[in-house]
């Protein structure tokens, strides 16, 4: 289950790693402009909450509901 201590950012930041010397200039403009994509669409795109998150590996293997 989600640990109940946890302490929450006062920023929520994204990571986003690349492997070097594996994409190509189009590879990571594509992600550049899915990202773009996504932050003028956030405000109709839905909320998750976390309902399951091991203390291990979290963001590889938590699990999500949408929040009502």
């Amino acid at each position: 289950m989600i640990n109940s201590g946890e302490i929450y950012p006062k920023l929520e930041l994204v990571r986003l790693a690349i492997p070097r010397r594996v994409y190509t200039q189009s590879h990571l403009d594509y992600v550049a402009d899915v990202i773009i994509t996504l932050k003028e669409r956030a405000a109709s795109l839905p909320c998750y909450r976390i309902t399951y998150a091991p203390s291990l590996l979290r963001h590889f293997t938590a699990r999500f509901e949408p929040l009502t």
